[in-house]
């Protein structure tokens, strides 16, 4: 049985970010840190967030500091029995400064909803080196897996469609330079995060013909594209940034290739995808301003998820009253490749079924669409409470990360999305010290019948 509507009291929140406490024998490394503009989510010291502003500590030297943790639960929902610890997010770094000019960073980050409920937590561990010479800053975001090959062995390696790679040049104070070899940083949006836009799924092993399950060495590898962006940050408060690039990916030479109905080629070539991105962004004490834009030109060829994506993005605080707004937009790929739950190869179905279609064999209704999402969020400040009601809403079409996304949240049979989905939310931030905890209440009612009920779970989705 499925319904539309759904109670969702899901949400508890922690988040703290804490440095070493000072003493008159430690010296601190330089408070002005190099501006990340691709990220402007994340709450940076001084900026306007929703909970006030956040004032961080400046890092100690030659000691180890917790830069921030993160705990997201999801404690119930009324549509499926979900225990305690079933989908949570914990995101947390830890760093250590050599010299004002040269650090690492260690970070634990488990989000099942992003790499999946089977994932190793080790899998995600980071470990990012940054180093700073005259006008030239060099970054390197590394991997550690702690069971390389299914193995056991623990291996060290580059993130290979990582952002957080960079070497960046500051010819002029309000100017930067950054070649991002593996990622130019194509996320976008806040609530309505999306997943890289530019993001190339390709066939490796050349096979003759493409099946429903891999032989010998194919496999279906994922890339994003990397590139060169510049910044211009004119004052302390206002950055703009621009970039580009381009990745390389195998695709069958034959003009009539489908990946549906013809996906046997005996020659493969060398195709193209070309990424761009731009963005503005404002922060003050009061005021969080950001847009984003980012696109790739052959989302088809590539199976890439997204096309395009735009958002709009604002937090205002005026004396004790903050509102924050958020308009996102996106354009779903037309050709958007159905992988498995590692990514390695196509979804196992009978028949083989590459694209993402319903339990019937026809292509789902948002493949090629471009549909938005809204939010309206009000708070008012109580000493160290910020109660606040929030709105959301989410068009039939629109393609993010969230479980909620047009691709995910479907009925039984996959032949319809929730045909448009508003969220209703009541919540508070409370800050003690240098913790916000942020407990809150969700009511979300669809078009469709896409919640399953808690009565009725069966393998056989249909069924129910």
């Amino acid at each position: 049985m499925q319904l539309n509507r759904l109670w969702a009291p899901v949400c508890f929140t922690l988040f703290a970010s804490v440095a070493s406490a000072q003493t008159a024998t430690t010296e601190s490394a330089p408070a002005v840190k190099q501006q990340v503009p691709e990220n402007p989510s994340y709450p940076a010291s001084q900026s306007a967030s929703f909970a006030g502003p956040l004032l961080k500590d400046p890092a100690p030297l030659q000691q180890f500091y917790m830069e921030y943790l993160e705990y997201k639960q999801r404690l119930y929902s009324s549509s499926e029995s979900i225990s305690l610890g079933d989908r949570a997010r914990f995101d947390t770094a830890f760093g250590y400064w050599f010299t004002p000019d040269t650090s690492i960073r260690l970070r634990l980050d488990i989000d099942p909803d992003r790499y999946g409920d089977d994932q190793n937590s080790t899998s995600r561990f980071e470990l990012r080196l940054f180093h700073k010479y005259e006008n030239f800053e060099f970054q390197a975001d590394l991997d550690i897996d702690g069971d390389a090959g299914g193995r056991g062995a623990t291996s060290l390696g580059p993130d290979t469609d990582s952002k957080d790679s960079w070497i960046a040049w500051k010819p002029l104070e309000s100017l930067r330079v950054i070649f991002r070899p593996y990622n130019l940083g194509t996320e976008i949006g806040q609530e309505f995060r999306t997943l890289d836009v530019a993001r190339v799924n390709y066939i490796n092993g050349t096979p003759a013909y493409i099946s429903r399950l891999p032989v010998e060495d194919e496999e279906i590898r994922t890339k994003t594209v990397g590139g060169l962006e510049v910044q211009w940050s004119p004052s302390t408060e206002l950055s703009l940034y621009a970039g580009g690039g381009s990745a390389s990916f195998f695709y069958p030479t034959n003009d009539d290739f489908s990946i549906e109905a013809n996906a046997a080629s005996e020659s493969w070539k060398t195709k193209e995808d070309r990424a761009y991105k731009a963005g503005v962004v404002y922060k003050t004490d009061t005021t969080n301003f950001v847009t984003e834009y980012a696109t790739h030109l052959n989302d088809s060829e590539a199976g890439s998820l997204l096309d395009t994506a735009l958002s709009l993005q604002l937090t205002q605080w005026v004396g004790r009253f903050v509102g924050s707004l958020e308009w996102t937009g996106t354009r779903a790929g037309t050709n958007p490749y159905r992988l498995d739950d590692n990514g390695s190869w196509f979804q196992d179905v009978t028949p083989f079924r590459p694209i993402y279609s319903d339990y019937y064999g026809v292509k789902q209704d948002w493949l090629g669409k471009k549909d938005s999402a809204e939010l309206v969020k009000l708070g008012w400040k109580f000493g160290n409470y910020v109660p606040y009601l929030r709105y959301k809403h989410l068009g039939k079409y629109f393609v993010y990360r969230g479980l909620e996304s047009a691709h995910k949240l479907r009925t039984a049979d996959e032949s319809a999305g929730h045909g448009g989905l508003s969220t209703f939310t009541v919540g508070t931030y409370m800050t003690v010290g240098k913790f916000i905890i942020q407990p809150e209440v969700e009511f979300m009612e669809a078009k469709n019948n896409v919640f399953g009920s808690s009565s009725d779970i069966r393998e056989d989705r249909v069924l129910s």
